[in-house]
């Protein structure tokens, strides 16, 4: 054979040889978090599987009133949170449609897009360009609080009594088995009574007040803040994702964007003003292990808080990634901004040119 072209034929299988392995790495890797995913949404629901539902009055984008206290003791209710930049949700959408498409009256499919860094605006170009037909509403954080949102998508089902019957994060044959399962049930048609889902709307407002803070870092430390006292000095809270500068760099690159800008402006403002900047994360798609791997990975240096239960985003109304909130000495919010906001890049102005 001649040597030019048996050069060229190796060259040629070593190519393909490295392209199958790439897609087969890809492959494992999307099965790894695609199963990561199963297990926290499996975590985060077991602790309802079997519990009664809340009661409340969801409003969807169109102006729908969905009331769940006259749904449950009915029919099923199939509820799915998702974001337009999640590239699972995107590819679980088609069969989202078909599942709504499929039961029609026979369950109550509510998908509830999670409201971090969307809006009505990209919502509704994402539901035109999918074709979906589905109820849509818009979460400020609240029905994720109510239904313990740890991963996207996440997709949970409700039973014919009211009760909670199933989390996961897979759109597999084990979901589609419990769904058809709850849509077979028979039931009596009786009114349940479910406990009504309490509306916190009492989080800390640019203006407010706050209460002396007690924080437990990732590190096990005790960050004791104590406000209008002598020695009292300005708090900086920084609610953030370990994953928001890496998983959105492609798919929602203006929040990429301003969460690297804040970790890099807080680093360096950190080591020349006599603020206490502290970074506190999102429970969504986080752990301590993911928090130590984003210290180790960014070189960080402020001390991280992993708000697991939620009460800190709830405690200070935060839904946005990032949110910055600053806190004077006497305990007064001075500052509140999010990257939703239309003073964030003047709030951000104003940190840099802080003592």
């Amino acid at each position: 054979m001649n040597t030019r072209i048996y050069l060229s034929i190796k060259a040629t299988l070593l190519a393909l040889l490295c392209l199958i392995s790439s897609t087969h790495f890809v492959q494992a890797e999307a099965e790894d978090y695609s199963a990561d995913g199963e297990r926290r949404a499996k975590s985060a629901g077991q602790s309802l599987v079997g519990t009664l539902a809340p009661q409340m009055t969801i409003v969807t984008i169109d102006g729908q009133t969905i009331d769940l206290a006259n749904v449950y003791g009915k029919k099923p209710v199939y509820i799915k949170f998702w974001a337009t930049w999640c590239v699972p949700c995107r590819q679980q959408m088609p069969g989202f449609e078909a599942i709504y498409t499929k039961y029609g009256e026979k369950v109550q499919v509510i998908a509830v897009n999670t409201g971090i860094s969307d809006n009505l605006k990209s919502v509704n170009a994402f539901r035109e360009k999918m074709h979906l037909t589905m109820p849509i509403t818009i979460d400020d954080g609240k029905l994720a609080r109510a239904f313990n949102l740890r991963v996207t998508p996440q997709h949970l089902l409700i039973d014919k009594r009211g009760k909670f019957a199933y989390f996961g994060h897979k759109d597999d044959e084990k979901f589609h088995q419990a769904l058809n399962k709850l849509v077979a049930e028979k039931v009596n048609n009786q009114p349940v009574s479910n406990p009504t889902f309490i509306v916190n709307d009492s989080g800390y407002k640019q203006g407010d007040t706050v209460a002396n803070l007690s924080l437990s870092s990732i590190d096990d430390v005790l960050i004791d803040i104590p406000f209008n006292r002598p020695k009292s000095k300005k708090v900086g809270l920084v609610f953030f994702g370990p994953w928001c500068e890496w998983y959105l760099e492609e798919t929602e690159p203006k929040t990429s964007k301003a969460c690297k800008q804040v970790r890099e402006l807080l680093e360096s403002k950190s080591k020349k003003s006599n603020i206490q900047w502290i970074n506190i994360s999102t429970n969504l798609w986080s752990s301590v292990a993911d928090l130590q791997d984003y210290r180790k990975s960014y070189k960080t240096t402020l001390p991280i808080v992993f708000d697991k239960t939620g009460n800190l985003f709830t405690q200070f109304d935060v839904n946005q990634l990032p949110t910055i909130i600053l806190i004077d000495a006497n305990g007064k919010i001075s500052l509140k901004s999010s990257i939703q906001d239309d003073d964030f890049a003047a709030a951000l102005h104003i940190i840099s040119k802080l003592k």
